[in-house]
C-alpha cells in the first residue's frame, strides 16, 4: 500500500512539473515572436535574427543604437506613426486597466488592436525606408508596454 501511494505521489509530482514546463514553453514562444513594443519614449521593433529598430518621438530611426539618416519626409512619416501608436497605446492601456480587476491579470505588455480602416504605417513603408524591409511580421504584432 505504501509503495502504491509513493508511486501515485511521484506520478502527480511529474504531472505537475510537466504542466509548469508547458506553461513556460508557451511563454517563451510568445516572447520570441516578432513584435513591436510601444512605450512612452520609443517604439521598439524586434524580429530575430535581424537587428532591433527603434523609432523615437521626433521621428528618428535607430538600428541597434546607430542612428540612420533620414530625409524630412521620412522623419515626418515616422513621427506621425509614433503619435498614432501612442494614442492607440493609451487607449489600450486604459481598456486593460478597466478589465484587469475582473481578470486579475497584469502582463508586461498588452496587445494593441488597430481599428479597422486605420493604418499606423503606410503600406509602402519598406519602399520608403529600406530598413523596414524584413519587419512586416513584427509591425503586424503591436504591443503596449505598461
Amino acid at each position: 500500500m505504501k509503495k502504491l501511494l509513493l508511486l501515485v505521489m511521484v506520478a502527480f509530482a511529474m504531472l505537475a512539473a510537466g504542466c509548469d514546463r508547458e506553461k513556460y514553453a508557451s511563454h517563451r514562444v510568445e516572447r520570441s515572436k516578432p513584435k513591436m513594443e510601444v512605450g512612452t519614449d520609443r517604439v521598439a521593433i524586434r524580429r530575430a535574427p535581424y537587428p532591433n529598430l527603434d523609432i523615437l518621438p521626433d521621428g528618428r530611426l535607430r538600428v541597434d543604437d546607430i542612428e540612420i539618416p533620414l530625409d524630412e519626409t521620412q522623419r515626418a512619416m515616422l513621427q506621425t506613426s509614433f503619435v498614432k501608436l501612442q494614442i492607440l497605446r493609451q487607449n489600450t492601456l486604459t481598456d486593460a486597466a478597466s478589465a484587469a480587476p475582473a481578470t486579475g491579470t497584469r502582463e508586461r505588455t498588452v496587445p494593441i488592436k488597430v481599428p479597422a480602416g486605420q493604418q499606423v504605417f503606410p503600406a509602402d513603408l519598406a519602399e520608403r525606408i529600406p530598413e523596414f524591409k524584413e519587419y512586416n511580421e513584427a509591425l503586424a504584432n503591436p504591443r503596449a508596454l505598461r
